[in-house]
């Protein structure tokens, strides 16, 4: 009984660092590209999703078309990064994935639908140019297959059969979604996030913005974390959230 009574209140403080407005230190990531971002890009951009600013106004990566016919504003997009170095992990070191969707310039909802995550080990050179639009968002990508998923304001996620999670549910307001996966790779150099398309989201989403299927993905950051810790944040998330916990997919 005290050994559960430890480990929740650990895991209270994992998840507080997890979910505060102060970035997580993690992996570091950089020349984050896109197939599109909205413009202007001096206020939404694929950059700010790695600048350390989890939450303001203007702080994040979107993908709105304004000069597209209504009901098409917004398609299935990506976004790449480079990690600084080459990382090497195991299936014992499970990786956290936490996307911050605290942009407070558009109204609550403003959330990631449907997303999948994938890894590579391509040369840095073949890919990731920087650009916010038409950027090079091609590699050799390894899916990644998620294996434990929650969000702080109650949402559920439904793992696909493409290994692309399904957003619903809670109060899809300003979350930050954790996600982990175990991956055994050596040498990893970049990360893609895939905003796809799917019937059950608003204007098909990929984002679950009521008005349009937008969304604002104002920080993406790569934890490593040992086995231990998903434990602890599941058991902080229960007491934090009064039940809800976050659950392997």
């Amino acid at each position: 009984m005290e050994t559960r009574r430890m480990l929740g209140a650990w895991g209270v403080a994992v998840l507080w660092m997890v979910v505060s407005p102060q970035a997580t230190a993690g992996i570091l990531l950089q020349n984050a590209t896109a197939s599109y971002t909205q413009e202007p890009y001096s206020f939404w951009s694929p950059a700010r999703t790695i600048d350390g600013v989890i939450e303001g106004i203007y702080t994040s990566w979107a993908i709105y078309h304004p000069d597209e016919t209504p009901g098409n504003w917004v398609h299935s997009e990506t976004i790449v990064w480079e990690t600084q170095r080459d990382l090497t992990v195991s299936c014992e070191t499970p990786l956290g994935f936490l996307l911050y969707q605290k942009d407070r310039l558009p109204l609550p909802g403003h959330n990631l639908g449907r997303f999948r995550l994938s890894y590579t080990t391509d040369d840095r050179s073949t890919f990731a140019d920087g650009l916010p639009t038409g950027g090079d968002v091609s590699a050799n990508w390894v899916v990644i297959n998620p294996s434990w998923a929650y969000s702080e304001t109650g949402e559920q996620f439904t793992k696909l059969d493409d290994l692309s999670l399904l957003v619903s549910g809670g109060a899809n307001n300003y979350p930050t979604y954790i996600i982990t996966a175990s991956i055994a790779a050596v040498g990893i150099t970049g990360f893609r996030l895939e905003a796809l398309k799917d019937p059950s989201l608003p204007y098909g989403g990929p984002g679950r913005d009521i008005s349009a299927g937008n969304f604002h993905l104002s920080e993406f950051v790569v934890v490593p974390e040992p086995a231990t810790l998903v434990f602890m944040i599941a058991g902080a998330a229960g007491l934090i959230a009064g039940g809800r916990r976050g659950k392997p997919i």
